[in-house]
C-alpha cells in the first residue's frame, strides 16, 4: 500500500518540515501559524492577540477584545490537503473581558489506496482538527489573563485518536505603544492512534509588541518547545496608508536544515468597513511555498480603555427629590483628573467632599448636588468618562 503510506507522511510531514520540529509529536499542525496577517509577522503574534485570533495566540488577549469579531482563513497544501480555521470572539463590556470559539481543521480529502502491486483497492480521508473554546477578562487596569480548553480529534484511514489540551496566556498593556504578553500552549494529554502515544507540542512564548511611530508597528517573540528546540520570531507592518498594511518577518526555527531564506515571511493587508482581508506568502523549504488567504470583520465596537462602569448611584429624599449622589469605582480606575471633571458635571455648587469609608477599599465620592432643578437617575445613566483611544 505503497500510494496510502506516501499520502500519510505526506499529511504528517507538512507541519513537521514546514516548521522545523524535531523528534515525533501529535498534533503537530497546531504550530502551524493561523491567520495570513500574523502567518506575515513571521507568527509573532502574541502581543498582538486582541482580536478573532486571540482563542489560538493568546486568550490573555480577549480581555482587550475592542469588538465582536469573524474571522476565517482558507489554506491549500499539496496534493488536496487544505488547513481551515474560524473563529467567533466577542467582548463583555462591563467586565472588561471576552468570550471566543475556534476550530482549526488540516484534512486531506479523499486520497486513493493502491496495494503493493499498484492496484487501486479504495479510498480513505484523514485529518486533524481542534475545537476551541477561550475566555480572558482583565484583573487590572492593564493586565488580562486567560485560558483556552481544546478538543483536539485526528483520524487516519478509520483509525482515530482524541486528545484535550489548554492554553494560558497573559497580556500586559505597559503603555500606550508597549504592549507585553506570555503564553504556555497545548498542555494536555497524549494523543495515541494505536499503540502509539504521542505528546503534544508544549511551547512557551514570551512576546511585546512596541510601535516606534504612529505608522509603524514591530514584533518580537521567543519559543521554547517541550522538544528543546528555542526559536525567535519577529515581524514588522507599515501602513502608508489606512487602507492599506504591508507586514514582514522572519522565524529562526524554519531555517533548521535549509537555507536562511526559508525563515521569511511577507503579506499585505486591506481594511475595508472595519473589516479587513489579509494575504501572506511563507516558503516550506523543498515542498514549495504557501500561500494564505483570510479576513477578519469586526462589528459593534467598544471603548476599551474605558469600559463604561456603574460609577454614580443616587439617594433621594422623600417626595422623590434627589438628597446625595455617590460616586463609586470599585477598580480605582479613574484618575483625579477624571473624578474632578466628574465632579463638576454632576453639581454647579462649591459644596463637594470626597471620602473614602474606613476600611473600604472602594473608592466613594460623596457630592451634594443643586437643588433645583432635581437631578434623576435618568440624566446620568449612559455617562461615559472621558474617553481615550490607544
Amino acid at each position: 500500500m505503497m500510494k496510502m503510506h506516501g499520502t500519510l507522511a505526506l499529511l504528517l510531514y507538512i507541519p513537521v518540515s514546514s516548521w522545523a520540529f524535531s523528534g515525533t509529536e501529535g498534533a503537530s499542525f497546531l504550530d502551524i501559524p493561523v491567520g495570513g496577517g500574523p502567518a506575515a509577522l513571521g507568527s509573532a503574534y502574541t502581543a498582538q492577540a486582541t482580536d478573532a485570533y486571540a482563542p489560538v495566540y493568546n486568550p490573555g488577549g480577549l480581555g482587550f477584545l475592542s469588538s465582536t469579531q469573524i474571522g476565517a482563513q482558507h489554506l491549500s497544501y499539496l496534493d488536496s490537503i487544505n488547513y481551515e480555521f474560524i473563529s467567533f470572539v466577542h467582548p463583555f463590556e462591563e467586565q472588561g473581558g471576552g468570550v471566543g470559539f475556534s476550530t482549526q481543521y488540516l484534512g486531506s480529502g479523499s486520497i486513493s489506496q493502491t496495494d503493493t502491486q499498484g492496484n487501486l483497492v479504495g479510498a480513505y480521508t484523514s485529518h486533524y482538527a481542534s475545537y476551541n473554546v477561550a475566555y480572558g477578562r482583565k484583573y487590572t487596569k492593564n493586565l488580562s489573563l486567560g485560558i483556552t480548553g481544546k478538543l483536539i480529534d485526528a483520524e487516519i484511514n478509520n483509525t482515530a485518536a482524541q486528545s484535550y489540551a489548554a492554553d494560558f496566556g497573559a497580556f500586559y498593556r505597559y503603555s500606550d505603544r508597549l504592549d507585553l504578553a506570555g503564553s504556555l500552549t497545548n498542555v494536555g494529554t497524549r494523543l495515541q492512534f494505536v499503540n502509539q502515544p504521542d505528546p503534544l507540542p508544549l511551547a512557551l512564548h514570551l512576546a511585546a509588541d512596541y510601535q516606534p511611530l504612529q505608522h509603524w508597528n514591530t514584533s518580537l517573540e521567543g519559543i521554547y518547545r517541550r522538544t528543546g528546540l528555542a526559536g525567535i520570531h519577529a515581524g514588522v507592518e507599515w501602513n502608508p496608508m489606512q487602507l492599506v498594511s504591508l507586514r514582514a518577518g522572519y522565524r529562526t526555527d524554519a531555517t533548521a536544515g535549509l537555507s536562511t531564506m526559508a525563515g521569511l515571511t511577507t503579506g499585505i493587508g486591506i481594511h475595508i468597513w472595519d473589516s479587513e482581508l489579509d494575504y501572506a506568502w511563507l516558503p516550506a523549504g523543498d515542498l514549495g511555498n504557501t500561500q494564505y488567504i483570510s479576513f477578519v470583520a469586526r462589528f459593534w465596537e467598544i471603548d476599551v480603555a474605558n469600559p463604561r462602569r456603574d460609577l454614580i448611584h443616587f439617594h433621594h429624599r422623600e417626595g422623590g427629590s434627589v438628597n446625595q449622589a455617590f460616586i463609586t469605582d470599585p477598580n480605582d480606575q479613574m484618575d483625579s483628573e477624571d473624578k474632578a471633571q466628574l465632579i463638576e458635571l454632576l453639581s454647579n455648587s462649591d459644596e463637594k467632599v470626597a471620602q473614602a469609608p474606613a476600611g473600604d477599599n472602594t473608592n466613594v465620592m460623596q457630592v451634594a448636588p443643586p437643588s433645583n432643578p432635581p437631578m434623576t437617575v435618568h440624566d446620568m445613566s449612559h455617562y461615559n468618562p472621558n474617553q481615550e483611544d490607544r
